[in-house]
Parts: structure tokens; sequence; C-alpha cells
């Protein structure tokens, strides 16, 4: 399957989107929520999500301090554990067959 990498800086309104629709679309699908350092409340709820729903691949990593979306997107794609890695922005969502779609590409 996939795993999708998500880094976030003060954007907890839009991670929360971005997280019901893969849900709701991909829900077999493994998140690695990456926290920029944030101070609205992201990484709280990321850690929530991360301690509730570890069963279903959600985990979390923190920047203590602010590195920017392009250095976190390499730490995600090294902790990811599928092969398959979909980069998502927080402020995204996808639809249906989103991922059915992008794996077309890859075989």
């Amino acid at each position: 399957m996939i795993t999708f990498v998500i880094p976030s800086h003060n954007n907890l309104r839009h991670l929360v989107n971005v997280y019901e629709s893969i849900r709701k679309n991909a829900p077999q699908a493994k998140i690695m929520f990456l926290d920029d350092g944030s101070t609205d409340g992201t990484w709280e709820w990321v850690q929530e999500q991360s301690e509730s729903h570890q069963h279903r691949g959600v985990k979390s990593y923190r920047s203590e301090k602010r590195v920017g979306h392009t250095i976190l997107y390499d730490v995600g794609i090294s902790l990811a554990t599928n092969d398959i890695v979909g980069i998502l922005h927080a402020d995204m969502i996808i639809g249906p067959n989103y991922v059915e779609n992008m794996l077309k590409h890859l075989r």
C-alpha cells in the first residue's frame, strides 16, 4: 500500500481535513504527520491521532524548530515503511480513486 507524508506548520484546521479525506478515500493508507515546530496545537492533535490510531498506521514526528517542508518530506520518506510514498501538503485533500489513479502510473 501507500504511506502519505504530510508536513505541517501551524495548519491544524487544514490538517484535520486532509486526515479525514485520507480515511474516507484511502482507508488502508498509512499516514506520517510531520510537525514543523507548530504553536497552534498541531503537535498535540498529531500526537493524539498517532497514539489513538497507531493500529491504522498513523505515525508522527516533530521538529522542535521550523526547518521547512522540503526537509520534512525527506524525513517522512525515510521513516515510511511502505515502498510507495505520496507527498501531500497539509492543506490538500484527496478524492475518490486518488490512490488508484496514482498507482496506475507506476505500473
